[in-house]
């Protein structure tokens, strides 16, 4: 896949997904495994990458903590690194999911990702 159709699929995934008032949006790099999950929050008109840690090394950490938000639990383990994102922002949200793929994880330019809609 190129640049433009992965950030179609994303785009038009997002919406889908708040427009079928569904919770949840992963995109996968089958290849690597390695993914970028949404939580669709229709009602308060959000969407929210959140980037697992364990999906993460040191140094990816480092990049992404100044533009995301960390997850703790209960005990204060960290979980995850959080953005929030208006709904209407589904064009951002997609070119923030490129960026992380592409720049982030460092995966080559002709990628292909995988998507999955549910609740």
């Amino acid at each position: 896949m190129n640049r433009d159709q992965r950030i179609n699929l994303y785009k038009h995934s997002l919406e889908e997904a708040i427009r079928r008032d569904e919770k949840i949006v992963i995109f996968e790099d089958p290849s690597t495994g390695l993914f970028v999950q949404f939580a669709v929050e229709a009602q308060d008109n959000e969407i929210i990458v959140d980037i697992p840690i364990n999906e993460l090394n040191k140094t990816t950490y480092e990049w992404l903590r100044p533009q995301m938000e960390p997850m703790t639990d209960t005990e204060g383990e960290l979980l995850s690194l959080q953005k929030t994102i208006k709904s209407e922002n589904t064009q951002y949200a997609a070119e923030y999911t490129e960026y992380l793929f592409t720049k982030i994880f460092q995966l080559p330019e002709n990628h292909d990702v995988t998507e999955e809609i549910f609740s």
